[in-house]
C-alpha cells in the first residue's frame, strides 16, 4: 500500500545525501519492500497444500470440486461486492457500465482477456491465485506418482525457464504474460516447499534459523528486488533480461526461507508475526487489498495536487489512506469473509 501511494504521489525523493554521484533515496529504497504479491503468492502454495495436499495424495474428482467451490466461497463474496463498487465507480466516471471487465473479473479470466483489467490494477494477482488452485490438485496427483521433490524440482525448473524464454523475447509479449501462471509458477512452489519441509518436521540449516536466519532471508529477498532495479539491469548490458527473469524467483526464494524460518524456528519474525496488531492485519489483509487502491490514489494524487510532491505529502497520504481503509477493511471482513469462517468451524 506504501509503494502504491509513493507511485501515486509522483514518486517524491528522500535524500540521504550523494555518493559517488549517485543520490540515496530512502523512499526508493523502502518501495522495494513494495512486493506484496510475491509474498502472496508464497504464503498461499504454503497454505493450500497444507489444506489439500496433506489429506489428498490423488487426484479424485469430487474432492477437486469440493476444493474448487470451498475455496470459491472464500475469496469470491468479497470480490464480487469489491468488483461491483468499482464498476459502480467506473460509471460514474466514465459514463458507461464495464461490462466485459465485470464478466471478465466474475471468472477470474480478466489476465487472460485483453483490455478488461480496469476495474482495479491489484486484482490481476487473484486471477492467477484463481488459476493456481485449479492446478494445485494436478501438481499434487503427479507428486504422488513420482515423488513430491522430484515433482516441485521438475515443476519450479519449468517455471524459471519459461521465464528465461519470455524475458529472452520482445517486452510487449513479457507484458501479457507477466501475470500468468506459467511466468509466476515457481513462486508458489517455493511456498509448496516449505509446505513439504515442515511437514516432515524439517528444521532449516543453522544459517537460516534464529533472528541471523530471518536477516539472512530477508537479505535474499532483497538481492531479488535488487535484480528489478533499472540501474542494475542496464549494468548488466547484454545480459540484462537474465536478471529480469530470475528475480521473481530470487524475491520469492527469499520469502520462502523467510517463511520456513518463521514457522520452525523463534526469531524475531515470529515474535512479530504473533502481535495481536499483526494478527489483526493478517485477518484483513484480504480487504485491504481488495479496497485500497482507488482511496490510495485519490487521497495520494489528491494531496500531491494541492501540497505537492513532496516526501511529506506522500507519507501524510498514507496514514490518511490507513485511516479510511483500515474501518472498511474491518467491515468487509466481518460481513464479506467472516461468515465463511463460522459455516467452516460450526460444521
Amino acid at each position: 500500500m506504501w509503494a502504491h501511494g509513493w507511485a501515486f504521489s509522483g514518486n517524491p525523493v528522500l535524500s540521504l545525501g550523494r555518493i559517488s554521484g549517485i543520490e540515496l533515496d530512502l523512499n526508493r529504497a523502502v518501495s522495494a519492500f513494495g512486493t506484496g504479491v510475491d509474498l502472496f503468492f508464497v504464503i498461499s502454495g504454503f497454505c493450500m497444500h497444507l489444506m489439500y495436499g496433506r489429506s489428498q495424495s490423488r487426484f479424485e474428482w469430487p474432492q477437486y470440486r469440493n476444493f474448487i467451490v470451498t475455496r470459491w466461497r472464500r475469496i469470491a463474496p468479497a470480490f464480487y461486492v469489491s468488483i461491483a463498487a468499482c464498476a459502480f465507480g467506473f460509471t460514474i466516471v466514465k459514463g458507461v457500465f464495464p461490462f466485459k471487465d465485470v464478466l471478465a473479473h466474475l471468472a477470474f479470466l480478466h489476465i487472460v482477456i485483453p483490455e478488461t483489467g480496469l476495474l482495479a490494477a491489484p486484482f490481476w494477482s487473484l486471477a492467477t491465485e484463481w488459476h493456481f488452485y485449479l492446478l494445485l490438485p494436478l501438481l499434487i496427483a503427479l507428486g504422488s506418482r513420482i515423488g513430491v521433490v522430484p515433482m516441485l524440482v521438475a515443476a519450479i525448473a519449468a517455471s524459471i525457464a519459461f521465464r528465461l524464454v519470455l524475458y529472452a523475447g520482445p517486452a510487449d509479449t513479457v507484458a501479457v504474460w507477466n501475470t500468468q501462471l506459467p511466468t509466476r509458477l515457481v513462486e508458489f512452489l517455493w511456498g509448496i516447499l516449505v509446505s513439504v519441509l515442515h511437514q516432515k518436521n524439517r528444521l532449516p540449516p543453522k544459517v537460516l534459523r534464529g533472528n541471523g536466519g530471518f536477516i539472512l532471508a530477508i537479505g535474499v529477498a532483497y538481492l531479488g528486488r535488487l535484480l528489478m532495479v533499472s540501474e542494475v539491469v542496464r549494468a548488466a548490458g547484454e545480459w540484462g533480461w537474465v536478471l529480469k527473469a530470475l528475480a521473481e524467483p530470487v524475491l520469492t526464494l527469499g520469502f520462502g526461507f523467510i517463511l520456513w524460518n518463521v514457522v520452525m524456528t523463534e526469531s524475531l519474525g515470529r515474535t512479530i508475526l504473533e502481535h495481536a496488531v499483526a494478527r489483526a492485519l493478517g485477518r484483513w489483509s484480504y480487504s485491504l487489498y481488495l479496497w485500497h487502491w482507488w482511496p490510495a490514489y485519490w487521497i495520494a494524487t489528491g494531496t500531491a495536487a494541492h501540497f505537492g510532491s513532496t516526501a511529506l505529502v506522500q507519507n501524510a497520504a498514507f496514514i490518511l489512506t490507513l485511516l479510511v481503509l483500515v474501518p472498511v477493511a474491518w467491515f468487509s471482513y466481518r460481513a464479506l469473509e467472516l461468515p465463511y469462517f463460522r459455516r467452516k468451524a460450526a460444521r
